[in-house]
């Protein structure tokens, strides 16, 4: 099983590692840590996982509403 640290999965994702430290906090992306204030790794599976989940999110619900026409006569 390989193993990546912060900054390669954060370079892998695309994203600053303060950015992953919040998905992580915010349980958007799995990770294995062996003792609280250990070190924080992540595997293979936990960023496909993520990017599964991110592609098959609906993007409307994140989407501005479209303002109402104005009908002129």
């Amino acid at each position: 099983m390989e193993l990546f640290n912060r900054k390669e999965t954060a370079a892998i994702l695309g994203v600053s590692i303060t950015t992953l430290d919040k998905m992580r906090e915010n349980k958007k992306i799995g990770y294995y840590q062996s003792c609280p204030g250990g070190k924080v790794q992540f595997t293979r599976k936990h960023i496909e996982q993520y990017w599964e989940r991110i592609e098959s999110e609906p993007r409307e619900k994140y989407a501005r509403k479209p303002k109402k026409a104005k009908l002129i006569f």
